[in-house]
C-alpha cells in the first residue's frame, strides 16, 4: 500500500506503514529484542544484561504501552459512562452503542496481542526517512526505526504511542487513513467510521488518557501535594487550593533518579522517605537529598513482605501507623513498624471502604486535614478517615475542582467581536466565548465551522479583526476577508496572501493579533511581524525573532492568539496559555497557566 499525509504546521506525522509488503521472512540477529509476558524476561540468548540503551527505550515503552492500554479499557468500561466520555468522543467521534463497543473491542484485542510472545526487530533495512515503525496485519513483529528514538517517551506523538500505533495493526487491521493530532480530531468530526479504523485515533486515546491521569499523588512535609501523571507531574497548593504556576513540568530533570515516564503508585513514610512504585520494582526516594537513595530500582518481592511483588496501582498512609495499597479490586493493610501486610489480606475494596468505588483505584493521598482523596480515572472521593466512609456528594471531576490539574486539546484561531464574544477554533469546530461571563455561550458547542460562517473553509490556520468590520481568516497560502455586518464572507475570496498583504509571509500564518497602537502582529514559528494598518504593510526591519521582543513569550511558536478589552492579550499553545499585559509590554507573572479551568468549556477542559 502506499501512505499519503500532509505535513501540518502544528503537528509531526506518524508515518508508520501498517499493511507494508513484505516478501522475506522476519530475520533473527543481534538487534532483536524478544518480550514474553508470561516470563516477563526478555530473550536472553539474543541480549546481554543491562539492555543497550536502543533497547532499554524499546522495552520502556512497550512496558507503557502495556500499562496505558489497561487503563484505556478501564476507561471505557468503567471509569467513564458511555454518554459523557468526552475522551472518546474526541478521538471517534459520534457516539452509538455499536461504535462504542467497538473501540472497546479493539482496544482489548490490542491489549491481549501483547500478551504473547512479540518481538522488536531495531535493525530493518527498509525504514523511509520518516518511518518511526511499521509491520502488518497478523505479524509478531514490529519493526523499530531511527526516528522512534527521537520521539518523547511519553505524551502525544510519543515511543509508546507509537507501540500501540503499529500493535493495532497487527491485531485488529488498522488503516493510516490520516497522521498526526489535528487530522486525527478532524477525522473523528467529519469521518467518524473512518477514525474508527484509524491506527493513529487508538495512539492519540492512549496517549492523551496517560497525560490526564493521575497515578501518584503524595502529600509532602512542604505542606504541597505532588500528582504525577505520564512523564509529568503538578505542585498542588491545599492552601491556595490549585496548582502552583507555572506546572506541570517534566518529571525527569525535578526529581533525580526516579523514573521519567510513568510512576504506578507513591507513599510517603515518617523516616523522611518517600517509596514510589512501578511494575515489580521500587525505588526509595530521601526527601532532605531531594534524590533517589543510592541501588534502586530493587524488586518489590523480597522488601514488602506479603505485599503484591509484580503492580501496585495506589498506595496512601494513614494517621494509624498503617499504609493502604490498592489493586484492581482488592487491597492490603501494611504495618509500618511491623514492616509487613497483616494477617489476613488482601480483601475486597468494595465492603470494607464505604462509599469507595469497588475497583480501579489509581491513585491515593492522605491530607493533613483529617480526609484521604482517591482517585479513579478523571473522578476523584474524598474519604473521611475518622468516619471511616466517603463523604457525601462524592465523586466529582477532577477537573473542575482541582484548578490548574489536567489540561488537553489545543486553539488554532481566536477572534474577538464588538458584541462581547470572542470565537475559537479548532480543527474543524468552534466555541462562542462569553467575555464577560467567562465562560462558552452554549452547551451544545462545539458547532462546525462548515455551515455556521457561510463561505468560510471548514478548517482556518488563524484569523484576526480588523478595524474596518472585517475579520481576515488565513489558511495556508490564501485568505478570506469576513464581514462582520453581513455575517459571511466577502464575494470574490479566497485570495493569495502573496501580493495583497505587502511584506507578509505568502504561504503561512500561525497567529495574528491586532495591537491599540494601529499596528497588528504576525506570528510563524520563531518569528514575528509587525504590520501598519494605515500604511497597509509590514514595516521595515521584519520579521524579527520572538524572543526577545515579547518578554516571557513562547519564542518558538504560538498558536492563536487574541487581545481582550482588558489591557491584556491571550496567547494560545497547546495546552496552555500566556496573558500578556499590553501596557508593562510583558507576559504577566505566574504564566504559562492550563487552558482547561480557566477557560471554563473551552478545549482542553478535562471532565
Amino acid at each position: 500500500m502506499t501512505a499519503q499525509f500532509e505535513l501540518l504546521p502544528d503537528d509531526s506525522p506518524r508515518p508508520t506503514v501498517g499493511e507494508r509488503a513484505r516478501r522475506e521472512e522476519p530475520r533473527d540477529g543481534p538487534r532483536r529484542l524478544t518480550i514474553d509476558p508470561s516470563t516477563a524476561q526478555q530473550d536472553t540468548e539474543v541480549l546481554d544484561f543491562p539492555l543497550p540503551p536502543g533497547f532499554a527505550e524499546v522495552f520502556a515503552a512497550n512496558d507503557n504501552a502495556r500499562a496505558w492500554l489497561d487503563a484505556a479499557t478501564a476507561e471505557l468500561a468503567s471509569w467513564s459512562g458511555r454518554a459523557d466520555n468526552t475522551l472518546y468522543t474526541d478521538w471517534f467521534g459520534a457516539d452509538s452503542a455499536s461504535r462504542y463497543q467497538t473501540v472497546r473491542d479493539r482496544f482489548s484485542a490490542i491489549r491481549a496481542w501483547m500478551n504473547k510472545p512479540i518481538t522488536y526487530d531495531l535493525s530493518p533495512s527498509d525504514c523511509a526517512a520518516d518511518d518511526f515503525a511499521y509491520t502488518y496485519f497478523g505479524s509478531d513483529t514490529v519493526y523499530i526505526c531511527p526516528r522512534f528514538f527521537s520521539a518523547p517517551a511519553t505524551g502525544p506523538t510519543s515511543q509508546f504511542g507509537t507501540i500501540v500505533h503499529e500493535w493495532s495493526h497487527a491485531a485488529v487491521r488498522t488503516e493510516d487513513y490520516v497522521y498526526g493530532e489535528a487530522d486525527s480530531l478532524e477525522l473523528a468530526v467529519t469521518r467518524p467510521d473512518a477514525a474508527l479504523n484509524n491506527a493513529d485515533n487508538y495512539a492519540f486515546f492512549v496517549e492523551i488518557l496517560c497525560r490526564r491521569m493521575v497515578t501518584a499523588p503524595v502529600f509532602w512535609p512542604n505542606g504541597k501535594v505532588y500528582l504525577f501523571t505520564g512523564g509529568q507531574y503538578y505542585r498542588y497548593d491545599p492552601a491556595t487550593q490549585r496548582v502552583d504556576p507555572g506546572y506541570p513540568l517534566p518529571i525527569g530533570p525535578y526529581w533525580p533518579g526516579l523514573w521519567g515516564d510513568r510512576i504506578d503508585a507513591g507513599v510517603v513514610w515518617n523516616n523522611g522517605k518517600a517509596y514510589f512504585f512501578r511494575d515489580s520494582q521500587y525505588m526509595r526516594y530521601d526527601i532532605a537529598a531531594d534524590k533517589v537513595d543510592a541501588g534502586y530500582p530493587l524488586p518489590i518481592g523480597p522488601y514488602w513482605p506479603g505485599l503484591w511483588g509484580d503492580r501496585i496501582d495506589a498506595g496512601v498512609v494513614w494517621n494509624n501507623g498503617k499504609a493502604y495499597f490498592f489493586r484492581d479490586s482488592q487491597y492490603m493493610r501494611y504495618d509500618i513498624a511491623a514492616d509487613k501486610v497483616d494477617a489476613g489480606y488482601p480483601l475486597p475494596i468494595g465492603p470494607n471502604w464505604p462509599g469507595l468505588w469497588g475497583d480501579g483505584i489509581q491513585g491515593a493521598a492522605m491530607w493533613n486535614n483529617g480526609k484521604a482523596y482517591l482517585l479513579r480515572g478523571w473522578q476523584y472521593v474524598g474519604y473521611d478517615v475518622a468516619a471511616d466512609r466517603t463523604d457525601p456528594a462524592y465523586p466529582r471531576a477532577i477537573g473542575a475542582n482541582w484548578p490548574g490539574l489536567w489540561s488537553g486539546g489545543g486553539i488554532h484561531a481566536a477572534i474577538m467581536y464588538n458584541n462581547g464574544n470572542a470565537y475559537f477554533m479548532r480543527g474543524t469546530r468552534y466555541r462562542a466565548y462569553d467575555i464577560a461571563q467567562d465562560r462558552v455561550i452554549d452547551p451544545s458547542y462545539p458547532l462546525p465551522i462548515a455551515g455556521n460562517w457561510p463561505g468560510l473553509w471548514d478548517r482556518v490556520d488563524s484569523g484576526i479583526p480588523w478595524p474596518n468590520g472585517k475579520v481576515y481568516f488565513f489558511r495556508d497560502d490564501q485568505y478570506m476577508r469576513w464581514d462582520i455586518a453581513t455575517n459571511r464572507v466577502d464575494p470574490g475570496y479566497p485570495i493569495p496572501i502573496a501580493g495583497n498583504w505587502p511584506g507578509l509571509w505568502g504561504d503561512r500564518i500561525d497567529a495574528a493579533v491586532l495591537w491599540p497602537n494601529g499596528k497588528a502582529y504576525f506570528f510563524r514559528d520563531d518569528q514575528y511581524m509587525r504590520y501598519d494598518i494605515a500604511a497597509d504593510r509590514v514595516d521595515a526591519g521584519y520579521p524579527l525573532p520572538t524572543t526577545p521582543y515579547w518578554p516571557g513569550l513562547w519564542g518558538d511558536r504560538i498558536d492563536a492568539g487574541v487581545v481582550w478589552n482588558n489591557g491584556k492579550a491571550y496567547f494560545f499553545r497547546d495546552s496552555q496559555y500566556m496573558r500578556y499585559d499590553i501596557a508593562a509590554d510583558k507576559v504577566d507573572a505566574g504564566y504559562p497557566l492550563p487552558i482547561g479551568p480557566n477557560w471554563p468549556g473551552l478545549p482542553g477542559r478535562v471532565r
